[in-house]
């Protein structure tokens, strides 16, 4: 029976489908996918997936890349409350293929007049979508990666709470073990400069990092280039493979065209290291 890491449930193969660990529009591949419950990954799909597909920093990044999801819909940020000098109600789409549109809902038609000269615009970045997302991948990645070794041997509720999150359950969350990063909290310590820099290393592409410790387990991702953000959970990891594919942890980067290249930590550290600079004497 699959083990759906959503729930922390054995489902029957009928009540699962098969989840994008990393969506196709966060630049994800086929060969990245688990099985897990039907609702709770039509959910996740909606309430964050979706959610991190359409924020403003990850697309204009998939704008960039031309990075699209299942409906093969040309990515463009659109801002749906706008206005004119006047105060009318306009929304406005920008893409680096399609240029500048402007709706006006009141028209019922795209404006190219003076009023499209100049628009207020607004949007907004949502602030725990990002870990609510790397909490969704560490779970999925997870057991992707270690199996019934994360299941067993992980504090993946941690991972499940922090996903699930919602204002209401703030106290539940400042009880938690968990210790995370997020993409704006600035934080220099030299191992998450170095998350930081393998996830730009990896660009165009997206990255996940695993990273088991004494007595903690790391996830961190990064899409499109752009470090996500970071969760580390307690863990008994005294069981957990250290070697070949798995040393020091394992990094995974789907690659469109190339499907899912896997490397250990080790190796990992090694190409970023080719990739930097030389130090200053």
């Amino acid at each position: 029976m699959p083990y759906c890491p959503y729930t922390d449930g054995d489902l029957g193969l009928a009540d699962t489908n098969l989840e994008h660990i990393i969506p196709l529009s966060l630049g994800g591949v086929g060969a990245f996918q688990i099985p897990v419950c039907k609702t709770a990954n039509s959910t996740v799909g909606s309430l964050i997936d979706g959610a991190m597909s359409t924020d403003f920093l990850t697309m204009t990044k998939r704008d960039r890349y031309n990075v699209r999801g299942h409906s093969n819909t040309e990515p463009v940020f659109v801002a749906k409350y706008c206005s004119d000098p006047a105060g009318t109600p306009l929304r406005v789409a920008l893409g680096q293929r399609s240029g500048l549109e402007v709706w006006s809902p009141r028209d019922r038609g795209y404006i190219r007049d003076e009023r499209a000269k100049t628009i207020n615009v607004t949007f907004s970045v949502d602030a725990d979508i990002a870990l609510r997302f790397v909490a969704k991948v560490a779970l999925s990645a997870g057991y992707f990666a270690y199996g019934e070794l994360f299941r067993r041997h992980v504090k993946h509720r941690e991972f499940r709470m922090i996903m699930n999150h919602r204002p209401p359950d703030i106290d539940e969350i400042r009880s938690m073990e968990a210790l995370v990063d997020d993409r704006f909290s600035g934080t220099q310590s030299d191992q998450l400069q170095r998350f930081r820099a393998m996830c730009k290393a990896a660009e165009p592409n997206s990255l996940v990092g695993l990273v088991p410790g004494h007595d903690r387990f790391t996830v961190f991702v990064g899409i499109l280039g752009d470090y996500v953000g970071l969760i580390n959970v307690p863990a008994t990891t005294a069981g957990f493979p250290n070697e070949g594919a798995f040393r020091w942890g394992h990094v995974l980067v789907p690659q469109k065209g190339s499907g899912l290249s896997r490397f250990s930590f080790e190796d990992a550290l090694l190409k970023l290291a080719e990739l930097l600079p030389p130090s200053k004497p």
